[in-house]
């Protein structure tokens, strides 16, 4: 015990500061909060996308089987096609499709809110910034007249890459400055002041004029500076220099499997682990779950194996640190009597991913026995899971789940129906049951888990 009382000595002096900064930094909370806000509306499209591709297209995990019956292939599938696939299609377009557009309004709302300046005008102006700086001209289109091929460029269109996961990024970058901007300008006094007559909303929206005016210039001679010195336009450069090297660091397991065990420590110390690095797991690995929601959903196969959701599918079985099988664990091999009662409580939660009950009433925090194999368990499981999907024993995810869905099921739903990776889920909580026995034992030994 000594040597773990100086561990967690030592981890207190060092990563308890770091974790402090993490966590008052505002843009990094605006990203943490914008995310959660976007919430919602990613899964109005994860369920429109689950349908489309469990249930209705002929290729889906059920469309297969029952396109084998020769009635339902010709009368009910034809239906499905025009009536009823549109639908859920729509849901998809409306929401993960256009992921940048909400990530605008809800990352500025979050910014200008922490700096008690008007939310909803930073909002609208964040997308107005972006929205100037968005090529206006969709240029070598390709038509014909008279037979003969001519490459044109029409204006007034706007590419949907402009606006799905692989705008991402540009579209954080300009919600946070173009807020930051807005929220300066306007504690500058860069105001309209109305007279005390004047209604309150009226008030407001003159306020935000000149601020607005000012940010979206700004923007707008941006963007042009970067089509006439650079030679391309924002987000493509954005894309080329930032996107692409970062998404291709993240595929890394090392930039992932490092992210998910910082989280870890995070905890010791009762700050909420994924919270600290959600700005992190967001940037980088959301980008990539749209990326392959959008592959499936144009028939191809789905690109990336670290997704947002990777970590919920595989490694957290019943929340950080995969709790419900320390759950397990405690029911089978603990002698305490109140941890057992304490599981008793917690065991409902822990099915739905919700373990605060175990990290806080255990407890886990500063709890250098517990801590071990939760810290590790994450890394672990994730490694494991990654040489699988690689190897292409099970198949990538591919659909947006919620995070409180049931561990072992949400393997099965995040990747259309694949029983493989459901298998692979149980394995690795199996394996994280294996893990956390010895300990269990270990508290029963020593007496004192506290």
């Amino acid at each position: 015990m000594g040597f773990m009382d100086r561990f967690a000595a030592w981890l207190e002096k060092v990563m308890m500061p770091i974790a402090s900064k993490l966590g008052s930094q505002k843009h990094l909370a605006a990203l943490r909060d914008g995310f959660i806000a976007y919430l919602p509306i990613s899964l109005i499209g994860a369920f429109g996308t689950m349908f489309l591709n469990v249930l209705l297209k002929p290729d889906s995990l059920v469309g297969k089987k029952l396109n084998e019956m020769d009635a339902w292939a010709s009368s009910v599938q034809p239906v499905i096609d025009k009536y009823i696939s549109p639908v859920f299609n729509g849901m998809w377009w409306g929401t993960l499709a256009m992921t940048t557009i909400f990530l605008l309004i809800t990352v500025a709302y979050a910014y200008c809110k922490s700096q008690d300046v008007d939310p909803l005008a930073g909002a609208t102006v964040a997308v107005a910034a972006y929205l100037a700086m968005v090529p206006d001209t969709l240029k070598g289109v390709i038509v014909k007249v008279n037979d003969v091929e001519h490459a044109v460029d029409i204006w007034g269109n706007i590419s949907w890459g402009s606006f799905n996961s692989t705008a991402m990024f540009a579209g954080l970058v300009v919600a946070l400055l173009s807020a930051q901007l807005f929220c300066y300008l306007t504690k500058k006094g860069w105001v309209i002041k109305m007279p005390d007559q004047v209604p309150p909303a009226v008030s407001r929206a003159f306020s935000a004029v000149i601020p607005a005016i000012a940010t979206v210039f700004v923007f707008a001679l941006i963007s042009m500076l970067f089509t006439a010195v650079i030679g391309v336009d924002y987000k493509t450069w954005i894309d080329k220099t930032i996107q692409e090297p970062l998404t291709k660091f993240g595929q890394s397991p090392f930039a992932y499997i490092g992210l998910i065990t910082l989280s870890q420590f995070f905890w010791f110390f009762g700050l909420h682990g994924l919270n600290m690095v959600e700005p992190a797991l967001n940037t980088m690995y959301l980008p990539t779950l749209n990326a392959n929601i959008e592959a499936v959903n144009q028939g191809q196969e789905a690109i990336h194996i670290f997704t947002r959701n990777f970590v919920d599918v595989y490694a957290m079985p019943g929340g950080s640190g995969g709790t419900l099988a320390l759950l397990l664990a405690i029911f089978i091999f603990s002698k305490r009597q109140e941890n057992r009662e304490l599981a008793k409580l917690a065991i409902v939660p822990g099915v739905f991913q919700i373990n605060e009950p175990v990290i806080f009433g255990l407890p886990i925090v500063l709890n250098p026995i517990y801590f071990i194999p939760f810290a590790i368990i994450p890394g672990i499981l994730c490694t494991i899971a990654y040489f699988a999907t690689q190897a292409g024993l099970v198949s990538k995810i591919s659909a947006f789940i919620p995070w409180t869905c049931p561990p072992v099921i949400s393997a099965f739903l995040a990747t259309n129906g694949d029983f493989r990776a459901t298998l692979l889920a149980l394995l690795l909580f199996i394996l994280a049951l294996a893990i956390w026995t010895p300990f269990v034992i270990a508290a029963n030994k020593i007496g004192n888990n506290e």
